[in-house]
Order: C-alpha cells, then structure tokens, then sequence
C-alpha cells in the first residue's frame, strides 16, 4: 500500500502528464487528419478514392486507390483476398518521414488490432501487441502490471509495427526491433495464392521481419519482451569537449547529449538505473522540463524559424539565450517512462538520423560542424582540411550550392544503439554472431556500439529545400566518409547502390522477402528501389511528383472539409 504522500505525487505526476497529452492531442486534431472531426474518430471505411493522406512531417503525400480499417485478423485475410495482385501497405500513425509509408494502391490503417496481453513468469515478461497498438497504450498497460518495455525513444505515437519496422530506438540499449520475440504476419501463400497467417519465431526471418520496411507482409501482432519497471536519475550537465562526454558514459550508461550549433559545446542528459526512490520534487522538474524545454524553447525556435527568419537571430539565440533554459547539475529521479519519453513530437518538423560507430563519432561530428557553418554563413572560407574531405566524397558540387542559403536551428541529438539483432536496422552488426545485452552495457568493446546524429527541421512547405538539400548532402558524403547509416523511417536519400553497401546483410533480406512475397505484393516503389533495385527511374519520377502534391495537398487542407461517411460501412 503507497502512503498519502506518494499517492498525492502519483496523482499529481499522472496529472502532468495528462495534459501534455492534451496539448498533443489539440494539436494534432487542427487538420492532420481530414477524417477526424472534433475528438470523435471517424471509421476509415468507405473512404473516397481520391482521399489524400499527409504524414506526420507533412512531407510525403499518400493517395491510396483503396483504404481500409481492418478491426481484426479474419478482415485483415479478407481484403487480401479481395485485393490479388494489388500493391498493399500498412500505416500505423504516421510518424514517419521517409517514403516507407508511401501508397497509391491499397493501404490498411492497423489502429484497431490494439490489443495487449501479458505472459509474465518469474522475472521474465513478454507482452502481444497488436500491430496498431500505439507505443504509449502498451507501456501504459504494462504499467498496471509493473512491467515496461527494454527501450525507449523520445516519444511514444508511433504503433508497434511501425516502430520496430523502420527501427525505433532509445539510447543506451538496443533499437526495440531487438527485443522482438516473435510475430504474427499476414502474407499470400506462394502455392496457392490465398491469404494466410503465419508466426515468424526465429533464424534469419525473424532477424529480417524484427526491422522490414513492411516488406514480409502484413504486421498483425508483435511478441516483445518486458523487464520490470525501474526508475532513472537525470541531470543535465554541459561539456566543452566530445571526450569529456564518452567518458561519462561507465557512469550514465542511458546518457543521450545534444550538440549546440553556433556555441558548439555539448549538453549532456545523462541518465543512469537506479534503485533509490522517485525524487520529491520529480513532479516540479517534469513541469520544468514540459513547459521550458518541449514548450518555451520550441515557440522560440518556431518564431525565429518562421517569423523573423534572420540567420543572425538564430546563432545569437543559441550562443546566449537557449542554453540558459537548461537546468544544470540538479539531479532527479522518477520511472523510466516519465524519464525516457519527451514531447519531441508537439510541432510539426522532419528529420534526418545518421548512425556511425564510435570510432568514427568524433571525426563525424567536426565533419557535421563544419558543413554547418559553411551552410549558414556565405562569406567565410571554410576549413582546407574539410573541403578536401568533401571533395573526397565528391559532393563538392552540392556543397557549393548549400552554402549561406541555410541556418541551422535546432539541437543535435546524439543516442548510443547497442548492436541489435537484426538484417537491417541501422545498428545491426548482421556479420557477426547473434549478440545480447551485457548485464553492464561497458563491458562491451567501444567501438561496437552505434551513435545516431539526428537533425531536426521546423521549416514548412518550399522552405524546407535547403535543409532537404543538406540531408542528402550529408546522407551522401557520410555515407563515404563514414560509412554513415540513415534511419529507415526519416530522410532517406540515398541509392539503392549505397545502402547496399552499407549492409552486409542485405542480399539475405532481399531473398527472406522474395520467399515470403515472391511478387512483391508488399512493397512501394521506394522499397522497390533501393531494396530489390527495381524501377528506380520510375521511383525517381514519382519523387518529384510527390514534392509537387505535398505542397497543393498543403494548401487546399485548411480549406478541406472532412467527407461524408454517414454511408460507409464499419
């Protein structure tokens, strides 16, 4: 029984947190989806053809033939078998950037297959969700149980076939695609045609289904294990160098750090599992941490962003202003999900994430600084050393055009992946043997570990060119120099030919997906492209067309009114 003190903070915690998610849910209901009307959830059956979906980002436009809401397993099986010789793909939430969510033929919405159950024994756990579940709803059960998920990312809208499809993550463990015991797929028989349902439990295809750009077929349900719920201590801590920063993590093996642009120091959040109680004042912090740093701090980027847009302004504001609203050296505890999760996703944004192992970190980060600052300042000569590394990757052209023409406006994130189990999550190691986590993460060799460099954009519409302009700048000279991997599920820009390379293990994803959809029924035409090397010029018309359709689909939204469903079967 929990005394009146901590229920009284319990309370009040769960408080906090409900009206955040308020504030998340006012804003996405103003116009994401034109089929939500006010706080009522309209059945997506019987949509009108032509109906247009945006992503989260807005920046990919889906215009599906047909589209579907299957509110279980048997209509799952039945619109395959209506639907022969379609293409078919799946959206969770949305909460993409990458054109893995593309569709122009028939498109399932999985959010009714929500369901959660629990198999717990001893210490051990593992949770069935279904493949719409959001990540919140199932941490969020998993609670009442006093279990929770092994990883944790920034935030928590994504669904679970969404999520570990293009590779979710945290940092310090592994990407949640890891911990994927099993799962329930739909798929078309190869003998027969018909469509079946199949558990995918272990060898190579559960290590290609664990992260599969919804390339094995439809996700019906994930088998994921749990571990007990636990408490982080978190303090906030800035750092002149990047060493000083990787020395802290045999103390704060959860720590995340974000690198300042235009003062170019580091903040770190470091974090670390402990057995000590939930801090008194933990309730004031997440207060502190929701309204000064996921609320004040965005508001202030979006008006510099937006409004006042002078490259000056930026870098004045995050040489002298931003980095005061970081609370230092005070250290808090609370639950891991309280901890882990941040209001990441309360503005529309894109972003690209680039993961490099540690010993390439360093050189990767001085590389980004200085393509920065040749991006956000037209007059200053930049650094020999660096243009001779850009003209080692051959992209001193696309460098020429990027200079002055964008400010970075937005802390880099970096997070440390341990190597997952996996063909082609971006911290797979799939050349070496299975691995599993350490009972103390340092005790595995530094320079196996992953880091993901994430930078974040708040521009809209045509605005954004220059910072798609940097991302594939950057994707591209990375990618040689380092060796960098994009994330599935944000800007992706490479080629078919330079992902390849980047996975030993892709030949054998390619053949898991030709054995279970040998027509490719599952796949897009980005999938298609990069992944099986087919189409690629018709792909490349289609991403020119898809630039073009975001910005008329922007415009007429706000205009849009909602269909008329009133005949649509549920």
């Amino acid at each position: 029984m929990e005394d009146s003190y901590s229920a009284k903070r319990r309370i009040t915690a769960d408080s906090a947190r409900n009206f955040q998610n308020l504030c998340f849910f006012a804003h996405r209901t103003a116009g994401e989806f034109a089929f939500r009307v006010g706080s009522k959830l309209i059945t997506l059956d019987g949509l009108p053809a032509n109906m247009k979906r945006l992503n989260f980002g807005r920046n990919i436009t889906l215009n599906p033939r047909v589209l579907h809401a299957p509110r279980c397993e048997q209509e799952v099986i039945e619109i395959l078998d209506a639907n022969k010789g379609s293409r078919i793909r799946c959206i969770g939430r949305l909460h993409s950037w990458s054109e893995a969510v593309q569709c122009d033929d028939v498109l399932l919405d999985l959010r009714y297959l929500s369901h959660v159950e629990l198999s717990a024994s001893g210490d051990t756990a593992v949770a069935r969700a279904g493949g719409g579940c959001q990540i919140k709803q199932l941490l969020a059960e998993l609670e009442k149980q006093n279990w929770t998920l092994p990883s944790v990312g920034f935030i928590t809208e994504q669904s679970v076939a969404g999520a570990i499809s293009t590779g979710t993550h945290g940092s310090g463990r592994h990407s949640l695609s890891h911990y994927v015991t099993s799962l329930r797929v739909a798929r078309y028989d190869r003998d027969s045609g018909k469509a079946v349902i199949e558990e995918i439990e272990c060898g190579d295809e559960l290590r290609a289904a664990r992260c599969s750009l919804g390339c094995v077929g439809v996700i019906l349900s994930v088998a994921i294990r749990c571990r007990p719920m636990y408490r982080v201590e978190e303090h906030f801590r800035e750092h002149d160098n990047l060493d000083s920063v990787l020395s802290a993590e045999k103390d704060y093996p959860l720590q995340q750090f974000y690198l300042v642009p235009w003062c170019w120091t580091f903040i770190a959040q470091h974090r670390r599992e402990v057995e000590a109680p939930n801090s008194r004042t933990s309730c004031v912090y997440h207060w502190y941490r929701f309204i000064a740093l996921d609320v004040a701090m965005h508001l202030l980027i979006l008006l510099s962003v937006r409004v006042i847009r002078i490259h000056a302004f930026i870098r004045t504001l995050f040489r002298w202003v931003l980095p005061t609203f970081v609370v230092q050296n005070c250290r808090f505890v609370a639950d891991s999900t309280t901890q882990l999760v941040m209001e990441h996703g309360l503005f529309r944004h894109v972003e690209i994430e680039l993961f490099v192992q540690r010993d390439r970190l360093d050189a990767a980060l001085k590389f980004l600084q200085h393509a920065l600052c040749t991006a956000g300042d037209r007059v200053s000569d930049p650094d020999e050393a660096f243009l001779d590394q850009v003209d080692q990757a051959n992209c001193t052209e696309a460098l020429d055009q990027l200079r002055g023409k964008y400010c970075h406006h937005y802390p880099i994130c970096v997070r440390k992946v341990l190597p997952d189990d996996t063909l082609i999550s971006m911290a797979s190691n799939a050349n070496a043997s299975p691995v599993s986590e350490p009972a103390n993460a340092t005790d595995r060799p530094p320079n196996y570990a992953w880091y993901s460099i994430t930078l974040t954009n708040y521009h809209r519409g045509a605005n954004r060119e220059p910072f798609e302009n940097l991302a594939e700048f950057l994707a591209r000279s990375m990618r040689r120099l380092f060796r960098a991997r994009p994330h599935w599920g944000k800007l992706c820009p490479l080629s078919s030919d330079d992902l390849h390379a980047l996975y030993p293990a892709m030949g054998r994803f390619r053949e898991v997906c030709a054995e279970r959809d040998p027509d490719g029924r599952f796949n897009n035409l980005w999938t298609e492209s990069v992944i099986h090397h087919k189409d690629q010029l018709k792909y490349e018309k289609h991403k020119s067309s898809n630039r073009l359709c975001v910005r008329s689909s922007l415009r007429s939204d706000r205009n849009q009114r909602p269909p008329d469903l009133t005949s649509s079967s549920a």
